[in-house]
């Protein structure tokens, strides 16, 4: 799998864990500032615990290391499967072009509302009202914050009531930092768009910031049952505020009320703190045992191949090395597998006089390019080498079918034409897929059409 999608399967994974804990056990807690202190983690935790170094929920396959698993060259043996991935869609790489481009127009839009808001700000004025700074709207508008900053229309100011509760109101969301919560909920939502866990959870964050600045405005001394009166008599009529403010809204009015009369929760319900992050996080990062055994798997060479014999010989990053060495390599530092297989006159040929009938190369991602490992893959023209690319049949000049018909009449082509490219010189050539009976071989021809090999 992809890095960057298992990243975001990750991710998305503990967002739903943190949404499925928060809307099971705390939402209905007045401890409105460890709700604040949870959703917060969430957010930030999803965005860093796919990239810990430790066991993961959707940990990656630990037996399948090779990016162009097994490629087909001179000297490497054939199977049907081989080539065939290449052939089809890439729905993983599909499903990222989809996401990215979701992502990026919510990223947009969050800059395009981002941008509104600063352009309001240079229509307004500041003032002084009730002693608190504030910036006047040049049209009627709700009240509403962002920021630093409370923003009031002149309409507001010749109802001293209400004025009182909303100024009360919007300096706590100022007072407490609330945009900053505000602006990685969006964030969040921007990233993890297709997750609707995300969307509850910034619904999430914002009902929680209301109930954090109604209960700062009550304990300024306003009467709750005035204060409850207050939010009811707000006239629905006047322009919203912009997007990302905060503002008296009928949203959410109905979950503050029921908040406000909702009785203090206890301390023994604070032990449901204990079951949700904790668990989450346990779940996300346990899994140890054998899960653990599944992330930190070594490269075992008999897996892949049980004919492997054991006199064979081992390469590691172009030198000399054991079976040991390559079994004890961690999955993930592991770039490509080379297999020379039943060639003794091919192996003595690369690597010197020898009894052995098979060599296994492999390459780490970290030395993929240094020049001992391009060396030893041009000099055994292994699959490594090469990029694959699948062309149409007619690609054979008449040459090589007429190989092909001449030297395997009972066999027939099966559609697969690969066109191998050495990545160091650009020479080309074809590889033709051929089967008799149900047992698929491989031939191998230049462009013009010249027989190179074959491998069963």
């Amino acid at each position: 799998m992809a890095p960057t999608l298992l990243y975001l399967l990750k991710a998305n994974g503990v967002l739903v864990l943190f949404a499925a804990a928060y809307y099971g056990l705390l939402r209905r807690l007045t401890f409105f500032g460890l709700n604040r202190a949870y959703l917060v983690l969430a957010l930030l935790f999803a965005a860093v615990y796919p990239a810990l170094p430790m066991p993961a929920l959707l940990p990656a396959e630990a037996l399948a290391p090779v990016p162009a698993a097994w490629q087909q060259a001179a000297g490497v043996r054939a199977s049907v499967g081989t080539l065939a991935p290449s052939a089809v869609i890439d729905w993983q790489l599909v499903g990222l072009v989809v996401y990215a481009a979701g992502a990026a127009l919510f990223v947009l839009r969050l800059l395009g509302q981002l941008l509104s808001l600063a352009w309001l700000r240079r229509t307004t004025r500041p003032a002084t009202v009730l002693g608190q700074p504030v910036r006047l709207l040049a049209r009627p508008a709700a009240p509403f914050s962002f920021g630093r900053a409370i923003y009031l229309s002149q309409e507001l100011l010749t109802n001293m009531d209400e004025l009182v509760v909303v100024l009360r109101h919007e300096q706590a969301h100022v007072r407490q930092w609330h945009t900053l919560d505000v602006l990685l909920a969006q964030v969040a939502l921007a990233l993890a768009w297709a997750n609707p866990a995300a969307w509850l959870l910034r619904r999430a964050v914002l009902d929680n910031l209301e109930y954090l600045a109604d209960r700062a405005a009550l304990q300024t001394g306003l009467d709750r049952r005035a204060y409850q009166y207050s939010l009811l008599h707000q006239q629905p009529g006047a322009v919203p505020a912009p997007a990302l403010a905060f503002h008296f809204s009928f949203l959410t009015l109905k979950n503050r009320i029921l908040m406000l009369n909702q009785p203090a929760s206890t301390t023994r319900q604070l032990g449901r703190y204990l079951l949700a992050a904790p668990l989450v996080m346990a779940l996300a990062l346990g899994y140890s045992g054998a899960r653990a055994q599944a992330v930190t798997a070594v490269v075992q060479p008999a897996t892949f191949h049980p004919n492997i014999p054991a006199n064979a010989l081992y390469y590691l990053d172009g030198q000399p090395s054991s079976e040991q060495a390559v079994r004890e390599l961690p999955a993930s530092t592991i770039y490509n597998m080379d297999i020379i297989q039943d060639e003794p006159a091919k192996i003595k040929q690369v690597f010197g006089n020898t009894t052995a009938t098979s060599a296994i190369i492999v390459t780490t991602q970290a030395n993929a390019n240094l020049p001992a490992v391009l060396a030893l893959v041009d000099k055994a023209d292994l699959g490594s080498g090469y990029s694959h690319t699948p062309v149409q049949v007619n690609v054979l000049v008449p040459k090589a079918l007429a190989y092909i018909t001449q030297h395997y009449p009972d066999a027939r082509l099966s559609g697969e034409v690969v066109e191998a490219k050495r990545k160091t010189t650009g020479a080309v050539k074809y590889h033709v897929q051929l089967v008799s009976g149900k047992r698929p071989f491989y031939v191998f021809f230049t462009p013009q059409g010249d027989f190179i090999s074959e491998h069963r």
